[in-house]
């Protein structure tokens, strides 16, 4: 189950949302929000749920081992605190990654598979290494863990948090009307972002990349609208899920921001998942290395790790330490020479490296991207444009106009800034706005679910 099926939307949420309101006592929203959460997590696969718990134990059994020991045997904690970590990447592999192991007997159908176990299994690791660090204590609250680890706020794009920082809310928070209107737009506009944007850049993507007719601007086009529907579907989630934590009375960090052209590659990189970014890269020590050299080798190992955090492939592994190494050469020099080139020209090193470096995860191997690379220049195409691109751009350029508006922060700002402008002129004018903003939201909430009960009726 994701955030976007309706039995979610309007079955599971809104009881969990509805029944937590019942009692003010955190241990009772606590406990509504992991009966929920199990639902959502585990819907139509009840096994799912012996794993959770069996995985959740172990982790807080062996964080309450870790405290106890790790003043006195600090070899035995960090042996323990490794075994941890071999748990929790045996479990993602496993349950995450299952398509290791076809035709195997660990193979599983896909229905029986949790969704999010990538991001289950890193906060997992993460509370154990925290307490093995002295970062935080040792929970012997296993309802605590429980919550942090099973919420559904933070399970299908993140964002990884640590105990540390969700111990303080899962003890004592509170739901008030400011965070159930701000959590409430951010669900319906993440939800627009998936529903509505990221399908429109599904089928530009779909028709410009077609192995059997491919074109110059469809390669382009292709590739850009690839880039588009993964930003959009993922943000969009990140949204929700912010959304959804806000509406239970949790203020969790943003898995994402704006991408500048002045923090180059480097800061595109980091701009997107940014939290599973900054967990491996403190995993590593990045953040306390003062050494050039070792924070450049740093930074490629994180990015293979990263490429295989995604998926188990040779191709995705190629991806992320390529990224590694481009972010290492901009550490090192490149950085400095690149600061000096105007704004434009930032935005062409971006849309540029972008493309030949992530573009190769839209194929299975080298020839399905060389093919593409070569179309990119004019080689072995018939002609510039197909009619299925162009039908796939013409019928949708009012949802790509407004798409250009959410990506390209300059725009973006400009529009808020005249909005708040507008705002501030008189009751009168501030009244208008925040009803044309309310029609706008209820709009996309509805067009929103129409399609997807459309979709599902199929």
């Amino acid at each position: 189950m994701t955030y976007t099926d309706l039995i979610f939307l309007f079955a599971i949420f809104p009881a969990s949302a509805i029944l937590s309101m019942l009692d003010r006592s955190s241990e009772y929203k606590n406990l509504i929000l992991i009966i929920t959460s199990l639902l959502f997590f585990s819907w139509g696969k009840p096994f799912v749920i012996c794993l959770i718990f069996l995985s959740l134990v172990i982790d807080w059994a062996l964080g309450l081992c870790v405290g106890s020991i790790r003043e006195k045997n600090r070899t035995g904690a960090l042996l323990l605190t490794a075994a941890d970590g071999v748990m929790n990447t045996a479990l993602m592999l496993i349950f995450g990654h299952n398509y290791l192991f076809a035709d195997t007997a660990l193979a599983f159908e896909d229905i029986m598979l949790p969704i999010g176990m990538g991001y289950y299994s890193l906060r997992g690791f993460s509370y154990v290494s925290d307490v093995f660090r002295g970062k935080i204590r040792a929970e012997k609250n296993v309802f605590c863990i429980m919550t942090y680890m099973v919420s559904f706020h933070m399970m299908c794009a993140g964002p990884v948090v640590h105990y540390g920082d969700m111990e303080g809310q899962i003890r004592k928070r509170e739901v008030t009307t400011e965070k159930m209107n701000a959590g409430l737009n951010k669900m319906v506009w993440g939800l627009g972002k998936i529903v509505l944007l990221a399908e429109v850049f599904r089928q530009i993507r779909t028709a410009g990349l077609n192995s059997s007719e491919i074109t110059t601007l469809g390669c382009w086009l292709g590739m850009l609208a690839f880039f588009a529907q993964y930003y959009f579907v993922f943000t969009g989630l990140c949204d929700m899920s912010r959304g959804f934590s806000l509406m239970g009375g949790f203020v969790l960090p943003i898995n994402y921001r704006d991408i500048e052209p002045d923090e180059l590659f480097t800061g595109l990189v980091k701009s997107y998942n940014s939290t599973v970014i900054a967990f491996f890269s403190d995993l590593l020590g990045i953040p306390n290395s003062k050494s050039k050299v070792r924070t450049a080798v740093c930074a490629v190992i994180c990015g293979g790790i990263m490429g295989l955090w995604y998926a188990v492939k040779p191709i995705s592994l190629a991806v992320g330490l390529a990224a590694g190494l481009l972010v290492a050469l901009e550490q090192l020099f490149l950085k400095k020479i690149l600061a000096k080139l105007p704004v434009f020209f930032k935005y062409v090193y971006l849309v540029l490296a972008s493309l030949l470096i992530f573009g190769a995860l839209e194929f299975k191997g080298f020839f399905g991207y060389h093919k593409w690379v070569m179309g990119l220049m004019g080689s072995g195409v018939k002609y510039t444009l197909s009619v299925a691109v162009r039908d796939a751009v013409l019928n949708n350029c009012v949802l790509i106009l407004i798409a250009f508006c959410v990506v390209c922060t300059p725009v973006r700002r400009l529009i808020t800034g005249c909005t708040d402008k507008i705002s501030a002129k008189s009751r009168r004018s501030y009244g208008a706005v925040r009803i044309c903003k309310t029609i706008a939201t209820a709009a996309v909430l509805v067009i929103s679910v129409i399609t997807l009960a459309a979709n599902a009726s199929v």
